[in-house]
């Protein structure tokens, strides 16, 4: 047994080198660290951190070394070997297991996995230093203390990202693709340098010195460090209450919200429309969670996804933060998302842990119920949308998707929909206060004396008898897509696309196309295709633009970027005098039907047809505004019901004319179909947010007269609703401003 031990000792070097090579073969096996890119370099940071650490305390135990010039002599085999194999092995990865460029993900592993590694020696030098004896211990101790920061942050600040020194930076969330080396991280990088070189400068000074110097210098450091942890918001390595609410400076007060927001964003109807509709939410979700919630909520709009992402760390994705009753919205589309996030904060009355969660942390059962409760997916009822996934056969088993983190293994439209469908079958069968409690106990046998297995069998029952009106294309519009996880180098497809789009807003359109057809050639992203078409459409050679298109689409015959690739070739068709094709790709989206929003383009386009080709060419050229009065002119002989949303979403600097329309409509309306139905529906949504609560009511009434199924008129009822309460309620809201 000794001599195993001294054995084990005397290559101590080699298991540590060993353990690195199978956890990076393990690495390549799994989606994101299978190349040489952000996750594998945060993986190997943390690692090799952990491993540089290791290998100086137990070179050092044996004999300590003063001068670093002799340390990393000593150590120069094993440095070599532990930076360069993890990198061999990500970049042969990268050339086998796909096509992706490497550039991104040498930056990210000479800027997180070497500085990492290098101050993981740092820290093992001092800690031997500082007790040899000791070492090991005062290694792990010191690095939980640099783990517990960042969940310090996490815990108290607005944010979810955070810098640190072990693993770089952490987004978040892992719904925002795009994530390359800035600025920020290799500034934070040199302060990470620059403190560690610190650290080894006191190494040097500690050896021999009495038990109180080391004490004192090891409180001189913590010091530091703390220092630097509150000086890092003003660095913009973090982001407290104070940064964002500097940014976001605006504010709306009313009965329960306190909402931040740009002084760009500022309007008085506007505001007010925001403040009655964060009310009405947090009414509704109250009256059907049974609860009495009287805090006051801080919720922050931004007003682009670069400065959400800047400031919070996501940008696509919006977030709630139950525990500090905080929520975070894209300004453009928080009306989608307002309700769901604000079903986060309220859950928390019954969720656990310091975070008032889902028991476990669960994510398929925190936005399971967060689904359940909105119970609206583009405003249809979550029973539709699942029906429609399993019909389309875009399945996966409810029993995996609340097993650990499988929910995120797929497409979230389709995690969120299965997840939400089947808690909202759970709450419609057994009460909402079963719901509350598994929120709370995450034990489907406990609080239903049933397991998963069983309760999803009667579930999937349930579904495959609920009555839906079918139509395969609507389904791919929704859950044709694929997860981050199944994507072709999303993270360095994400970045070059948003380079690429920079070129082309600078008018550098050679270089941008040039670069969005290398990201085509590696990732075959919608993104990409797009930035091709629209790069030869700028330089008016359409030809070029249809031809690759043509070629194309067929890739993305299942996509849910399909259908507006068919609306896009049929334009280039059109300025191209390919009349005959143009009006094929026109009539095929009015077959396929996948939602309205195609419809009503189509419709618009064939209507200025009539007149002649280049009215349509012209058409294409016009300015928001200029389309608008056309659009308007398609009316003038009678109106063009599948005119109106248009109108209605270029009617920014237009709205005495708009208005003027609505009027006649208001005498003249005949609501015979479904267009002229939408058309009512989007009009009484205008008139709300342009606090018309007689129009909107009368228009809401009026989208009612054509008779839908349930499932389409959900949106419509669900619309009447809302128009009520705000008629209802507004007077009692009381709303202030304030800088």
């Amino acid at each position: 047994m000794h001599n195993a031990k001294e054995v084990f000792l005397s290559n101590f070097s080699k298991v540590l080198i060993l353990f690195l090579i199978i956890i990076n073969l393990f690495l390549t096996i799994l989606p994101l660290t299978n190349v040489l890119g952000y996750e594998f370099s945060v993986a190997n940071g943390i690692l090799l951190f952990i491993l540089g650490g290791i290998q100086i305390i137990n070179v050092q135990r044996k004999n300590l070394i003063i001068g670093v010039t002799e340390v990393l002599l000593k150590n120069k085999w094993f440095i070599i070997i532990s930076i360069t194999v993890p990198f061999l092995i990500g970049f042969l990865s990268s050339i086998l297991n796909s096509n992706c460029p490497i550039k991104g993900g040498i930056l990210f592993y000479l800027l997180i996995s070497i500085p990492s590694f290098s101050f993981g020696g740092v820290l093992g030098n001092f800690c031997t230093r500082l007790s040899r004896k000791y070492s090991y211990y005062f290694f792990i101790i010191i690095f939980i203390g640099l783990i517990i920061p960042p969940l310090v942050e996490f815990f108290f600040n607005p944010q979810i990202y955070f810098y640190n020194p072990i693993f770089g930076y952490f987004p978040g969330t892992i719904y925002d693709e795009d994530l390359s080396v800035d600025r920020i991280l290799l500034a934070y990088r040199i302060f990470n340098l620059s403190g560690f070189v610190l650290v080894y400068y006191f190494s040097n000074i500690i050896i021999n010195k009495s038990r109180l110097h080391k004490i004192l210098i090891v409180f001189i450091l913590l010091f530091v460090t703390s220092s630097f942890s509150v000086l890092k918001p003003k660095l913009l390595f973090a982001t407290d209450k104070n940064r964002i609410e500097k940014e976001l400076s605006s504010k709306i007060n009313t009965n329960n919200f306190l909402i931040h927001l740009p002084d760009s964003l500022r309007a008085k109807k506007d505001e007010r429309y925001n403040a009655f509709l964060h009310e009405y939410y947090l009414d509704r979700i109250k009256t059907q969670l049974n609860l009495s919630f009287n805090y006051k909520i801080d919720s922050y709009l931004f007003a682009g996804k670069e400065s959400k992402r800047e400031l919070l760390g996501s940008g696509n994705a919006d977030i709630a933060k139950p525990w500090l009753n905080q929520i975070f919205l894209n300004y453009y589309n928080y009306g989608g998302t307002l309700k769901h996030e604000l079903v986060h904060i309220l859950a928390g009355e019954f969720g656990k842990t310091p975070f008032k969660v889902a028991a476990g942390f669960n994510p398929a059962m925190i936005e399971g119920v967060a689904v359940s409760i909105e119970n609206d997916y583009d405003g249809y009822p979550i029973y539709y949308m699942a029906k429609l996934a399993f019909a389309a056969g875009y399945k996966y088993p409810i029993e995996k998707l609340f097993n650990g983190f499988n929910f995120f293994s797929q497409t979230s439209s389709i995690s969120y929909i299965y997840a939400g469908s089947f808690l909202k079958y759970l709450e419609d069968k057994f009460g909402t206060s079963k719901i509350k409690y598994l929120y709370g106990a995450n034990d489907f046998q406990k609080v239903y004396g049933k397991n998963l297995n069983e309760l999803v069998k009667t579930y999937e029952l349930f579904l495959k008898n609920y009555p839906i009106e079918f139509n395969k294309n609507k389904a791919q519009l929704y859950f044709g897509s694929v997860s981050i996880f199944k994507k072709y180098c999303p993270r360095m497809a994400a970045s070059d696309v948003k380079k690429a789009w920079l070129l082309f807003n600078n008018r550098k359109y050679s270089e941008a196309l040039n670069l969005f057809k290398d990201v085509y050639s590696y990732s075959s992203s919608y993104q990409s295709l797009l930035g091709i078409v629209s790069t030869y459409s700028e330089e008016k050679k359409y030809e070029a633009a249809a031809e690759f298109l043509s070629n194309q689409i067929v890739n993305f015959r299942t996509s849910q970027f399909y259908f507006n690739l068919e609306l896009i070739l049929g334009d280039l068709l059109i300025k191209m005098d390919q009349y005959a094709k143009a009006i094929s790709e026109y009539d095929s989206l009015l077959v396929q039907n996948p939602h309205i929003n195609f419809t009503n383009e189509v419709l618009i386009r064939k209507s200025i047809l009539k007149e002649s080709v280049d009215s349509l060419k012209k058409y294409f050229n016009y300015n928001k505004k200029q389309k608008f009065q056309k659009i308007l002119s398609l009316n003038s002989k009678g109106i063009k019901y599948f005119s109106i949303p248009s109108l209605l979403s270029l009617s920014s600097d237009e709205g005495s004319v708009l208005d003027s329309l609505i009027t006649q409509l208001r005498k003249s309306i005949r609501v015979q179909d479904f267009s002229s139905s939408y058309a009512a529906l989007e009009i009484s949504k205008y008139a709300l947010r342009n606090l018309d609560y007689e129009t909107a009511q009368f228009f809401a009434v009026r989208s009612l007269d054509y008779q839908k199924d349930d499932n389409s008129n959900f949106q419509f009822v669900e619309n009447l609703r809302m128009v009520n309460w705000f008629k209802n309620n507004h007077e009692r809201i009381k709303v202030t401003y304030s800088k």
